[in-house]
C-alpha cells in the first residue's frame, strides 16, 4: 500500500511540473514588447503603467527559454490599446480591463534591428492580433475576445500574465 501511495505521489508531482517544463522547451532568440498608444490621443495608460512594456516582456520571457545565440525565432509584441470598458482614458485609479495588441514571430534573431521595425531583414513567420478582457461576475465579453477572471480586482497582473501565457501557448515550436 505504501508503494502504491508513493507511486501516486510521484506521478502527481511529475504531472504538476510537466506543464511549466514543457513551456520552457519553447525557445526564442529575443522578446521585444512595445506599447504604442499613438492611435488614441486620450490614452493615459503610460502615466499609470510606465513599466507596461517591461512587465509584459518579463512575463513572456519567464515562460520561455530566451537565448540570443540560438537559431530561434524572434518574438515581437505591440500593445496598441489599453482600456477600461472600451475607454482609453483610464480613471484616477489607473485600472483597466482590456488589453489589445499584435504578436509577430520573425525567423531568426536580428540583433542589428531592434524594436518593432517592419523593415527588418528577417522574415515574418506568423502573426496574429490578441485581444484580452477581464470581466467579473456574469459580465459578457464582446465576441472574439478571450475572457479571464481576475482575482480580487487585480486586473493589471491578471491581464499581463494571461496575455503572456496566451502568447507563449501559441508559439508553435
Amino acid at each position: 500500500m505504501k508503494h502504491l501511495w508513493t507511486t501516486a505521489l510521484c506521478t502527481g508531482l511529475a504531472l504538476a511540473f510537466a506543464g511549466p517544463l514543457a513551456a520552457m522547451d519553447k525557445t526564442v532568440s529575443a522578446v521585444e514588447v512595445k506599447a504604442d498608444m499613438s492611435a488614441y490621443e486620450d490614452s493615459n495608460v503610460l502615466k499609470y503603467w510606465p513599466t507596461l512594456e517591461n512587465d509584459l516582456a518579463t512575463a513572456i520571457g519567464s515562460k520561455l527559454t530566451v537565448d540570443d545565440n540560438a537559431d530561434a525565432p524572434r518574438l515581437t509584441v505591440e500593445i496598441n490599446k489599453v482600456a477600461i470598458d472600451g475607454d482609453t482614458f483610464l480613471p484616477d485609479s489607473g485600472e483597466f480591463n482590456q488589453l489589445e495588441g499584435t504578436v509577430v514571430m520573425h525567423q531568426g534573431s536580428n540583433s542589428v534591428n531592434s524594436g518593432l521595425n517592419t523593415d527588418t531583414q528577417d522574415e515574418q513567420t506568423g502573426g496574429y492580433p490578441l485581444r484580452m478582457t477581464a470581466v467579473t461576475g456574469s459580465d459578457d465579453a464582446p465576441e472574439g475576445w478571450i475572457v479571464i477572471d481576475p482575482s480580487q480586482g487585480d486586473f493589471y497582473d491578471a491581464l499581463i500574465n494571461a496575455y503572456a501565457d496566451t502568447v507563449v501557448e501559441r508559439i508553435e515550436h
